[in-house]
């Protein structure tokens, strides 16, 4: 017996669209993921305060911030903001 096989054309297009999805969730899922280092944090989110916010709770008590930088992440149709803080101990 021979199987038939069916050939589907996926539309490219949609491909797309659901690659931006899941681009999407995945940004939502590690939302605020914090990262400290050295005398630097990280922290990316849906604003620029909130990624800020984020960043600082990982700086430790006493600490001086020196410099805060934030960049866009364009993620689909939206933004998110990846924001660093250095500090000095």
């Amino acid at each position: 017996m021979e199987a038939l096989c069916v050939n589907r054309k996926e539309n490219p297009l949609r491909a797309l669209t659901m690659r931006n999805a899941a681009l999407l969730m995945a940004s939502l899922l590690l939302g605020s993921m914090a990262l400290a280092g050295g005398k630097r944090a990280t922290a990316q989110g849906p604003s620029e305060q909130f990624a800020t916010a984020e960043a600082m709770q990982v700086i430790p008590k006493g600490a001086t911030i020196t410099n805060t930088t934030c960049k866009s992440i364009d993620v689909g149709a939206s933004s998110r903001y990846q924001c660093t803080i250095t500090y000095s101990p």
